[in-house]
Parts: structure tokens; C-alpha cells; sequence
């Protein structure tokens, strides 16, 4: 879908709720209390309420969503979801405020929330089948001491394999301080990440950490160095504190990529269907 093909789709508010609607209940409306699948609608707001015919309970279309709570438009919402999901840029609070017209706090708390949920869905996926696990970095690339350059972000990068050696579903973790010893990654550091990140039946699974190991899966860095290269490019550099939110979102379009997965239909179902995002819930994940 190009830009204009959804400024013409989703060209009303009402266009995106009758769109939330059917990502919400797409088997048609079920009551968050009781389940009961009849409603009444409520017209008299902004956005429709409807109210169970078995246990009237009053449900709005943004409860249980991202979005609940929130005062901007649903249109710049969805603008919002199809910007973050371009393959080649996703966009930046600065860009974000722009388009969609308003503060540069509000673009940036509605990336943020939406990082949030990409990582949240990140945390639910486990790599499979063939799967290989790669040392790389984030930052200075080339630093030939010993010691840890402090621009310089160690992660490892897993991927589940197909027979052809291509990788079909991508992880990019940050190594914490806990699991290296100045530039090395220790080994603590790979059994970390196969216990939180891999299927625990999963019986190929390699891993290298060694930066200048001729077994080095040349595929998986190349990922990586493309990761770095569109952070610089879009963000200007991230410090580590904000840095696994935007490699969570970097894998969850290239996995949807893979999978010739539509990102905007796919990511605006996941919003529909997160939990309210609450400041607490946020702590941790600070986007830019």
C-alpha cells in the first residue's frame, strides 16, 4: 500500500473505527465481561460505545487497545502504524509530529507505545528448527584494544535458518554487562539467549562469538551491520538504554518481510488487539 492508496482508504475517522472494529472482533463483537456477542451502539461520543444486551457493560472501540486512553484522532494513529511500518525507514517522532500534526511528546510517546507492543509480541516468539546465533555490535565497529569502547554495544544475533542456509526469522539481543568481559562475550552470555530466545527442543542450534572466527555467519551480520546503518540513518545513534526497542522493531519488519507478511495489517491487529499501555509499563523502554 502506498501513501496515497491509504490516505485514500483510511481518508476519515470513520473509515479507521469501521477498520479498529473489524481488527478488534473480527468474528464480530464479543463483551470483554461476559463474552456475549450482541450490543447496542452508542453514537453520542466521539467514537462509538457499545453496551452488551446480556450484562450491559459499556465497552469503547479503543478499550483494550493501544489507543485507550488517548485523545488523538484515530486517523493519526493509523497514520502512524502505516509510517512505522516501511520497510526500508520505518519514521522518527520528529517526522511523525510533522506529518500527522501534532506535538513532538505526543509523536514521541505514540512511537513509544507502539515499540512497546512490538517488543512485547518480540518476547512471545521463539527461533526454531536450524538456528544460528552470531556475536556482533552496535556502535564503533572497529576498536583494536582490548578494552570496551563506551560507544560501542555488543548484542547477539540469532536466526532461524532454512535449508538453503537463508535466514527466516531474526533476533537481535543487547549483551549486558553481566555476560562480557571487556570485548568478550562470554559463554554464560549464549546460554542466556538460547534459554530466553530459542525453542527449548530445538537441537541445531550454533553459535559464534568470536569477532574474528572464520566461522562467522557472514548472513546474520550482514543483518546486523543493515540494523546499525538504519538507526544512524533515521535516529542519529541510539545510547544503549534505548537501543533494544528500536532493534525490536528493525527484526519485527524484516521477519514480516520474510514471511511476505503485510507490516501495516499486521502491526495495526497487534494494536488493536495489546492491553492498554500504561507510564509504568513504558519504564524501561524509552524510544526517541
Amino acid at each position: 500500500m502506498t501513501w496515497e492508496e491509504f490516505c485514500q482508504y483510511f481518508n476519515t475517522e470513520e473509515a479507521c473505527a469501521d477498520a479498529l472494529y473489524q481488527f478488534k472482533w473480527p468474528n464480530g463483537f464479543s463483551c470483554a465481561r461476559c463474552g456475549h456477542h450482541l450490543a447496542s451502539t452508542i453514537v453520542t461520543r466521539r467514537l462509538p460505545l457499545y453496551e452488551c444486551r446480556h450484562c450491559y457493560y459499556q465497552s469503547s472501540l479503543t478499550s483494550g487497545t493501544i489507543m485507550e486512553g488517548s485523545r488523538t484522532h484515530l486517523r493519526k494513529w493509523f497514520m502512524a502504524f502505516f509510517l512505522i511500518s516501511r520497510t526500508e525507514c520505518g519514521t522518527n517522532a520528529v517526522e511523525l509530529s510533522r506529518v500527522i500534526g501534532v506535538t513532538y511528546k505526543t509523536a514521541w510517546l505514540i512511537l513509544r507505545k507502539i515499540r512497546h507492543v512490538i517488543s512485547e509480541a518480540d518476547g512471545r516468539s521463539l527461533l526454531s528448527g536450524i538456528v544460528r546465533v552470531n556475536g556482533s555490535v552496535y556502535g564503533r565497529p572497529h576498536n583494536p584494544s582490548w578494552y570496551h569502547h563506551p560507544q560501542e554495544h555488543p548484542l547477539l544475533i540469532g536466526a532461524s535458518m532454512d535449508e538453503q542456509g537463508e535466514p527466516i526469522c531474526i533476533k537481535m539481543k543487547l549483551v549486558s554487562e553481566e555476560y562480557r568481559r571487556e570485548r568478550l562475550i562470554l559463554r554464560s552470555a549464549e546460554q542466556n539467549f538460547i534459554e530466553q530466545h530459542i525453542e527449548p527442543r530445538t537441537k541445531d542450534v550454533q553459535t559464534v562469538t568470536s569477532r574474528w572466527s572464520h566461522k562467522r555467519f557472514q548472513r546474520l551480520l550482514r543483518v546486523s551491520a543493515a540494523a546499525s546503518k538504519w538507526i544512524n540513518s533515521t535516529f542519529h545513534g541510539i545510547g544503549s538504554k534505548h537501543l533494544q526497542a528500536y532493534l525490536d522493531e528493525f527484526c519485527y519488519r524484516l521477519n514480516l518481510s520474510l514471511q511476505r507478511t503485510p507490516i501495516f495489517h499486521h502491526l495495526t491487529h497487534l494494536c488493536a488487539k495489546s492491553e492498554k499501555v500504561t507510564y509504568s509499563m513504558l519504564k524501561g523502554t524509552v524510544t526517541r
